[in-house]
């Protein structure tokens, strides 16, 4: 049933880091290993499209020459996205609750109690893997079920252009932890970009209502700028903010203009095989965009966000409610 395209939520998201930003490129280091190292070269450099050559050229210069084609790649953000929706699922679900019930633990592949669903479903052999996935892999996927989500690459603007990102160098000091001085063999320098603003999208195919209303807990925690990026989290790099911009939603063409969702467009057998939430979807309006030539599918455009993120939270917040019916069951 999954493997056909249903629905499809689509959110235009910008993001904006009121500090400096720090995405690792990790062909950096490899390529430098094989010069003689310069204490004064950085030991990291932001992401980019550039060749290795690139790289290590820019970056025996000053910062404000380092100007290469920089992008943030989607699964920056998307891992500390999974983080926060399993952190948000474990905090409103039952103490000691275990996957199903709650989000596993997706690095554990042993056998503590929230293990891993791809170590756990691999053992078990279920019929229909997405059933039995903890509530983060439903969403986020795992060996068993196909990812739902999707997180678009970003572009950054040239640096030195208009409104675009600046680059910077930060040299970390290492502290010496019996003088209390410097530590000589432990200070970093660090290339970073400043005034970074960038927009993506994030998909879902064949949503279920509380998973987006999972995802507008997770939107308002970016908003509030709780959920830093990149490396250096702990030494205040990747302070970001969101804002989702707009949302489309696309369904099989003919169908009304108002929210349609996995569980209104499959049938009774397979919402019950699949563990589906029956949950009535909230009025919201929605303009229909005009088709262009051919088209099987038809979009529609959310014109109030607030009224749609309340009615999403809700069915997300039912969902919590019977996961922890079901557990005390």
């Amino acid at each position: 049933m999954l493997k056909r395209r249903l629905c499809e939520a689509r959110f235009d998201w910008t993001l904006r880091c009121e500090g400096p930003l720090l995405i690792a490129d990790g062909r950096y280091n490899k390529e430098k290993a094989k010069e003689d190292e310069r204490k004064q070269d950085p030991q990291k450099i932001f992401i980019s499209r550039a060749t290795g050559d690139a790289l290590l050229k820019g970056a025996k210069g000053p910062a404000e020459h380092l100007k290469l084609p920089f992008f943030v790649p989607g699964t920056s953000v998307r891992g500390p996205f999974r983080a926060q929706a399993e952190r948000i699922i474990r905090s409103l679900v039952q103490a000691g609750a275990v996957p199903p019930k709650t989000a596993c633990d997706p690095f554990d592949m042993g056998e503590a109690p929230l293990r891993s669903c791809s170590k756990r479903l691999d053992s078990t052999k279920v019929a229909v893997p997405y059933a039995s996935a903890c509530p983060a892999c439903r969403l986020f996927g795992c060996t068993g079920t196909a990812s739902r989500i999707r997180f678009e690459d970003s572009d950054l603007p040239a640096i030195g252009s208009k409104d675009g990102p600046r680059s910077v160098y930060r040299d970390m000091i290492g502290i010496d932890r019996f003088t209390g001085g410097v530590h000589s063999g432990a200070n970093m320098r660090l290339h970073a970009l400043e005034n970074v603003s960038f927009s993506t999208a994030v998909t879902v195919q064949n949503f279920e209502l509380w998973q987006l209303g999972l995802l507008a807990y997770v939107f308002q925690d970016f908003a509030d700028g709780l959920v830093p990026v990149g490396f250096g989290k702990s030494k205040g790099f990747g302070q970001v903010k969101g804002q989702v911009m707009s949302a489309t939603l696309t369904y099989p063409r003919g169908k009304e203009e108002k929210i349609h969702h996995l569980g209104s467009l499959c049938s009774a057998a397979e919402r019950e095989s699949y563990g589906l939430q029956e949950f009535d979807a909230p009025q919201c309006s929605v303009d229909k965009a005009k088709p262009t030539g051919l088209h099987l599918y038809d979009s529609f455009t959310v014109k109030d966000l607030p009224s749609f993120w309340g009615g999403m939270a809700a069915a997300f917040d039912a969902f919590v409610a019977d996961l922890a019916s079901e557990e005390k069951s």
